[in-house]
């Protein structure tokens, strides 16, 4: 019988049919034992006898897949893959895929929104104030903000950052983007606007990360581009967090360089006492932040069996719907 290890526990966001699925198909699933995302050696123990993988956020270095005899698939579910050796997977002839699925985009785009409002609109804060007997609303009055006249900037306009731009469009938002491919069909059905990178620092009011990590990417946003932004600008990132220099921001929201910043995605996750926003406490309040969930158990269902059934074409001897390196077919 084939073996697929499940990086994630079970009961979250991936509901068990994933597994009662991945049985009925006649496959052996090896679950997280640990709770919690897996080191490279717990990886390395669970999956050197697994025909596949359900990937989380492990790290598949060239390293576990050289344990990993018999390993034919690591099926990523989400979008990111900076966590997957893809050279290394595909010397080693392994199917990488992963779950580009819509209602991923929506998912996503829903909680850039709700970011972007529970900041601007200072939710937390007055939630905090009313709770402690404390009432002014002249004194919020003069610091929430309305989304209709501001910039929204948009790095990254793929399939989430398309969804955001829908999204933004409907608050009546003014939307200017950059990313390395130029999006005509929403410049011409939303009315966005392509700019320069130093244009988007300049002129967003907010900041919305959507691009993936590569090493052009990475520290993309540092001390030098985080100079170039409005002093009341706001930074979103559902991304990666090492598209951000983490230490740079910091810096910048301590000296109130900007007027603050929400992050779902941290460099490390999760954080330890090296990380610059490790027990944050009472400081920061201009910071936002959630653990890397800017989906729920409906999408996290539907990325589970997209990725499970990529694994089933694979062990029947089938090519994957959603693979990402193509060269392993050639």
């Amino acid at each position: 019988m084939s073996k697929c290890l499940i990086g994630l526990p079970l009961g979250g966001r991936f509901p068990k049919d994933i597994k009662d699925y991945l049985e009925a198909h006649k496959i052996e699933v090896i679950e997280n034992p640990y709770g919690r995302k897996l080191s490279e050696e717990e990886l390395m123990s669970l999956i050197k006898d697994c025909d596949a993988t359900l990937a989380a956020a492990e790290p598949y270095t060239k390293k576990v897949l050289e344990v990993a005899k018999k390993l034919k698939i690591i099926a990523r579910m989400g979008v990111g893959y900076d966590n997957v050796d893809l050279k290394a997977a595909t010397e080693r002839g392994i199917y990488v895929t992963w779950t580009p699925i819509p209602e991923l985009a929506y998912a996503m785009a829903e909680h850039t929104m709700a970011l972007i409002l529970t900041f601007v609109k200072r939710i937390p804060y007055m939630n905090q104030e009313v709770r402690k007997g404390i009432w002014e609303p002249e004194k919020w009055g003069a610091l929430i903000e309305d989304l209709y006249h501001l910039t929204l900037g948009l790095l990254g306009v793929g399939r989430i950052g398309g969804e955001v731009a829908k999204r933004a469009k409907a608050f009546g938002m003014s939307i200017i983007y950059y990313d390395i491919v130029r999006r005509k069909d929403l410049e011409d059905s939303l009315g966005i606007k392509y700019v320069s990178f130093n244009d988007l620092l300049s002129l967003s009011d907010i900041l919305s990360i959507h691009t993936p990590l590569t090493p052009e990417t990475k520290g993309m946003i540092n001390e030098e581009a985080i100079n170039k932004m409005k002093r009341n600008a706001i930074i979103i990132n559902t991304a990666r967090g090492a598209i951000i220099d983490e230490k740079a921001l910091a810096k910048a929201l301590m000296e109130n360089r900007i007027a603050g910043a929400c992050l779902d995605v941290l460099s490390e996750e999760p954080p330890t006492e090296t990380h610059v926003f490790y027990k944050l406490g009472d400081r920061l309040q201009n910071l936002i932040l959630t653990p890397h969930i800017g989906y729920g158990q409906h999408t996290g269902r539907a990325m589970g069996l997209t990725a499970a059934e990529d694994v089933v074409r694979v062990l029947r001897g089938e090519r994957p719907k959603y693979l990402l390196n193509i060269e392993v077919i050639k």
